[in-house]
């Protein structure tokens, strides 16, 4: 069957969404945990897919996926998360990314890198397109045997599945027809040696879903999935304005950072051809060579506080701005601003997905 994943809305950045506006009434929507590891489409056939479609190199993972299409006999496209409670996102990655953690060059790769930390407990300076870049163990308080052995929590966290270009199921539906497959005696077992099941809870009013919502982040989660009861399975992301699908969780925190300079976008040249991605989107090229100087500024490299630098992009200026700023950065260079992005995948890391919109200058420090 033609498919393409069923995505979430993407909650607009900085401003804080009026739950009790968009949830009415509350009782016609079902909710649960979100778990923020990594995206499997499983496969009738037993193949592991990511969010693009492409196969997932992990033998692990694969392992997994045919053992769980085995022992449900499912049509279509059981969807989880890879996730473990016990592991932050960029473990959880380590282990999704890699074809096999156990292999001798795996190894080699992080015994090379725990030596040049010293353990973990320091950084060694690199040359990366010449300049010299502080490097650190990326993984704290896990050694080399840890990364180099597939952990058994990590676990398939299945929250929906579609049977065919004809499923006319709603979530509810859908959901229920899970925990009936969850619910045979003869599997329970060894699903649970495979995957969890996650538990879709109906609410009664806003203050149990923010309820919810706190006890999903105490508990290592990334917030909430809210569904409304009655949605089909839509393939592509939803719309906000549909009201038929939410994320809540924290992607608009605000950080504030010192600019450094502006940043020059490209365009792609004239007569390169674009290509079709695996989910029939039509996308051109971002190989080098492909593209050239676009003259208008994408965004600003900033400087934060703890010294982490990173580029900020541009939200809400026009064409004639962001050409003007390239001509004349010096009204932008060391002037302080506040942007938004998500929290960094790891302790000290870089906010993820960071942009500025226009009017948020602060002081000079």
């Amino acid at each position: 069957m033609k498919f393409s994943p069923q995505l979430l809305p993407n909650n607009t950045a900085g401003v804080s969404p009026d739950w009790e506006a968009l949830l009415q009434p509350v009782s016609d929507y079902c909710s649960s945990q979100k778990a923020d590891g990594g995206r499997v489409e499983c496969t009738e056939l037993g193949v592991a897919l990511g969010r693009s479609l492409k196969v997932i190199p992990s033998i692990n993972i694969q392992a997994m996926t045919k053992d769980l299409s085995l022992l449900l006999q499912h049509e279509g496209y059981i969807e989880a998360e890879l996730y473990s409670p016990n592991m932050n996102f960029a473990e959880i990655m380590h282990f999704f990314r890699s074809e096999d953690v156990t292999s001798d060059k795996s190894r080699k790769k992080h015994e090379a890198e725990w030596k040049k930390t010293k353990g973990g407990t320091t950084h060694y300076m690199k040359n990366v397109g010449g300049v010299s870049v502080e490097q650190h163990w990326e993984y704290p308080g896990r050694d080399v045997d840890w990364l180099c052995t597939w952990q058994p929590c990590l676990k398939l966290y299945v929250f929906d599945h579609i049977a065919g270009g004809s499923d006319t199921r709603t979530k509810q539906e859908r959901y229920a027809d899970l925990v009936h497959m969850w619910n045979n005696e003869r599997i329970a077992e060894n699903l649970e040696d495979l995957s969890v099941l996650l538990k879709q809870t109906n609410y009664s009013s806003i203050d149990e879903v923010y309820q919810a919502y706190d006890q999903a982040i105490i508990s290592g989660y990334e917030g909430l999935v809210v569904i409304h009861k009655n949605a089909p399975y839509k393939m592509g992301r939803h719309s906000l304005n549909s009201g038929m699908a939410f994320k809540i969780k924290e992607d608009n925190l605000q950080f504030d950072g010192v600019i450094l300079s502006l940043e020059e976008g490209t365009e792609v040249i004239e007569g390169i051809d674009k290509k079709i991605n695996e989910l029939g989107r039509s996308v051109t090229s971002k190989l080098k060579e492909h593209r050239t100087p676009s003259g208008l500024c994408k965004g600003f490299k900033v400087r934060m506080d703890d010294g982490n630098e990173l580029t900020v992009s541009l939200k809400d200026y026009p064409h004639p701005d962001r050409r003007a700023m390239l001509l004349d950065p010096s009204p932008y260079i060391g002037q302080t601003i506040r942007f938004t992005g998500m929290a960094a995948v790891k302790e000290g890391g870089c906010p993820r997905h960071a942009h500025y919109t226009k009017g948020n200058i602060r002081d000079s420090k």
